[in-house]
């Protein structure tokens, strides 16, 4: 019959999930301080583009990866700004 007690390995492995919970928490705080402390945050507040308009430069931004003018990093922001402008009806 099992006892109602967690085995040792069960127990150190949610500890090793705490503990990289706890981490990344740090990390992001560490990361969100930084942005605080840059000079300005500027938004972008020029026209909206429509979605169709959106996909296209998404499209566009897949094609230049793939040809290597941009790097993974500079890939991923581009791509991300342009997924937040997408409006969803």
């Amino acid at each position: 019959m099992a006892t109602g007690r967690s085995s040792f390995a069960k127990r150190q492995r949610d500890m090793a999930k705490k503990a990289k919970a706890a981490a990344k928490r740090e990390r992001k705080l560490e990361d969100d301080v930084d942005v605080e402390d840059d000079d300005e945050i500027v938004e972008d507040t020029g026209p909206k583009l429509s979605n169709d308009e959106v996909m296209e430069k998404v499209a566009d931004l897949h094609r230049r990866y793939d040809d290597g003018q941009l790097d993974l990093d500079s890939f991923d922001e581009e791509r991300a700004n342009l997924m937040a402008q997408i409006s969803i009806d």
